[in-house]
């Protein structure tokens, strides 16, 4: 399928995990795709599966990266279709813990930078009528202790997201989220939790998941690939989870 030829999709923190596959999946379906990330060697593992995929190492955090971006989206492409907004860290600690740090932290990424992207890329995505792909949580439905940091960054993401469709209906920018649910990603790594730590909490999710284990990132490409799809053209302010039924 071609379903995104001659279309330019952006997708954040795409140097392993959801990212990786988001990116690989737009690209098998004919997109040129620009990828973003902090780590270049995990890029270029990403960008080496399809010619189609190049990247540029920067922080979304930066606003001056931010901006490089974008001068590189117009150089390169000359437009911007559809924003996949997937960078993000979750925080596994108890409200007794938080560090403001963190919080800080947590935000910035999540939230702030998310928010200060989307509203660089816009200009774009109104002239090319494109779609915005906004990464929540099961989170949000199902709520996990030692998570509340995180759970309420994707609490402000799905509110965005509604309210983001319904400000750009009129000028035919989509915006859509996917909730997602417990993936096979490197994500539990980058917490400050122990190995026995990331186990006992994997272990406990997995326990309450209905189907009763983890899903792939290649799971959540296909939802993406379809909300970004003209078949989705009547889809904005969805938030799709893909969660093995855990936030049902």
């Amino acid at each position: 399928m071609n379903r995104f030829e001659e279309k330019v999709v952006v997708v954040t923190g795409a140097g392993t995990g959801i990212g990786r596959a988001v990116a690989q999946r737009f690209a098998k379906e004919g997109a040129k795709v620009l990828i973003l990330g902090r780590t270049e060697n995990t890029l270029k593992e990403t960008a080496e599966a399809d010619e189609d995929i190049s990247y540029v190492v920067a922080d979304i955090e930066k606003d001056e990266d931010i901006e490089k971006v974008v001068s590189e989206v117009k150089e390169k492409y000359g437009r911007l279709d559809i924003l996949v907004n997937n960078a993000g860290w979750a925080p596994v600690t108890s409200f007794s813990d938080v560090r403001m740090d963190e919080y800080d932290k947590v935000f910035g990424i999540n939230v702030r930078a998310l928010v200060n992207i989307t509203l660089h890329m816009l200009p774009m995505l109104k002239e090319s009528k494109g779609n915005v792909i906004n990464m929540s949580s099961v989170i949000c439905k199902n709520h996990l202790l030692n998570m509340s940091m995180y759970a309420g960054t994707k609490a402000a993401v799905e509110i965005f997201t509604q309210i983001w469709a319904k400000e750009l209906a009129p000028e035919g920018v989509r915006v859509n989220a996917i909730g997602v649910g417990s993936i096979e990603t490197p994500i539990y790594g980058k917490t400050e939790l122990s190995d026995s730590g990331i186990k006992e909490h994997i272990e406990k999710i997995t326990k309450a998941i209905p189907q009763g284990h983890f899903g792939k990132p290649e799971d959540i490409a296909a939802v993406a690939a379809f909300l970004a799809s003209d078949e989705a053209g009547f889809i904005t302010g969805s938030i799709y989870g893909i969660d093995g039924g855990f936030g049902a």
